[in-house]
């Protein structure tokens, strides 16, 4: 299941298993595939009151090479019968960019034929097809590969990366972690106890860290799992399904306040104190948001090893989104994490926009009004924090997952980290995912990371 990083990606994409026919490559999904450190999950076609309408790429595995000419075939068929003509809008362009081509197409008898663009650069292609059904707007789409293992990465590593890190961490252990445990009697169960931590850390002035910490109450020495969280303002609630299996779980939060709280004291982070967090500072590294962030989520480690439980020698790391980009960053800077698992991790690439490409989450060079007036102070500064230059370090196996339909955290920026990524490293994709987490990456990469940290 792993991928050597001098393999070829065309190689280990076995083709997922759709058949040559449109007719028949709608049927339902019926297995997931393992491969060579690759890892397809079938498409599926989803029906919206009664309404069947999908965009499928001809090329059985998604992937093209630069200079081919994908075809995207398009079926529409409601309440079990195909729509003998429609008018339907496309757009197609690279991911994230002005449509290259756009239009409308006819449908006849159910299905129609929209030939792509030939493109010259590694990346990927969107093809996005809209129709009116039912006084209602539908909307499909399909993004397909252009040699995705060559992608690199627009953004430059600074030559002081990793002393400034390396700096920065040494001064946030000069404060001791000062841990308070308090029980969190509701979501405690007769396996687990379960507790709001806090701990602190140094960044210009003392700092505390929050989350939620599972420990299993039967008496031994247990692995653990840091939980990264996603993007926004509430807190995760702690995972004590997990830790009832024989694991400390960690769910880390990361604006530096308590977690046990009611929904509108986080309601009213979110419009006020929380509110663009992902944009505050940016033109300077030691004052960007993102910076405590990184730093909080690094003394975790230090957390965990003080816990009487903890075995000693085995920490997972698992994120999505704004939590894969914290894993991957926390396990490059942390080397005590063993294993790391990074679903559609955002923060990856930033430059890609101003170099004619899309961009990582949060989109910054999208935004003028945040980086017109100081656009090489902008990108210096947040190359401190470009998930891809932390990829680069990582030295511990690692699972990533992602959608080729994610315009959050677009493939290609994910790519960009994925392959600059040198350790063993195998990948799971949903070529029609989008930006969340699906059931089957969950339990791919925790059932992944529970057997390695147990072995």
């Amino acid at each position: 299941m792993i991928i050597n990083k001098r393999m070829n990606l065309k190689t280990v994409l076995v083709a997922v298993v759709l058949a040559t026919g449109l007719s028949i490559a709608w049927s339902p999904l019926q297995a997931q595939h393992n491969l060579a450190g690759i890892d397809v999950e079938e498409p599926k076609v989803v029906k919206t009151d009664g309404v069947e309408f999908a965009v499928l790429p001809d090329k059985k595995d998604w992937i093209y090479k630069i200079g081919e000419k994908p075809m995207f075939k398009i079926k529409l068929f409601v309440d079990g019968e195909p729509v003998a003509n429609a008018n339907m809008t496309y757009m197609v362009g690279m991911e994230k960019m002005e449509p290259i081509s756009k239009g409308t197409i006819s449908l006849e008898q159910g299905y129609a034929e929209l030939p792509g663009e030939v493109v010259s650069t590694a990346g990927f292609l969107r093809c996005d097809v809209r129709v009116r059904v039912k006084d209602k707007i539908y909307k499909s789409v399909a993004t397909v590969a252009f040699e995705p293992e060559t992608i690199k990465p627009t953004v430059v590593m600074p030559t002081d990366f990793k002393a400034f890190w390396a700096e920065a961490i040494a001064k946030s252990k000069t404060t001791p972690l000062n841990t308070k445990l308090t029980p969190i009697s509701d979501r405690s169960t007769s396996d687990v106890d379960v507790y709001q931590v806090e701990y602190q850390f140094y960044n210009d002035g003392v700092k505390s860290f929050f989350g939620v910490l599972s420990i299993p109450k039967k008496e031994g020495k247990y692995p653990a799992i840091i939980r990264f969280p996603g993007a926004g303002w509430a807190p995760l609630g702690g995972d004590p399904g997990t830790a009832a299996k024989g694991f400390i779980t960690l769910d880390l939060y990361i604006h530096g306040k308590p977690v046990i709280h009611d929904k509108a004291f986080y309601a009213d982070l979110q419009v006020n104190e929380l509110k663009d967090y992902q944009y505050k500072g940016i033109a300077n590294r030691d004052s960007f948001y993102y910076k405590n962030v990184v730093l909080g989520c690094v003394r975790s480690v230090d957390l965990v090893y003080s816990l009487p439980q903890f075995d000693g020698k085995n920490v997972g790391g698992w994120g999505s989104s704004q939590g894969g980009a914290l894993s991957i960053i926390t396990t490059s800077l942390e080397k005590r994490i063993n294993y790391m698992v990074a679903l559609c991790p955002a923060m990856c690439d930033f430059t890609g926009y101003l170099n004619n490409r899309a961009g990582g989450w949060p989109h910054f060079f999208t935004k003028p009004e945040l980086y017109k007036d100081n656009q090489e102070t902008v990108m210096k500064s947040l190359s401190y924090f470009d998930v891809v230059n932390f990829a680069k370090d990582i030295s511990v196996p690692a699972y990533l997952s992602w959608g080729f339909n994610d315009v959050t955290t677009p493939p290609t920026t994910c790519f960009a980290a994925y392959n600059a990524i040198q350790s063993p490293k195998q990948l799971y994709i949903i070529p029609e995912g989008e930006h969340k987490i699906y059931p089957a990456q969950r339990t791919k990469t925790y059932a992944w990371l529970t057997k390695n940290l147990v072995k």
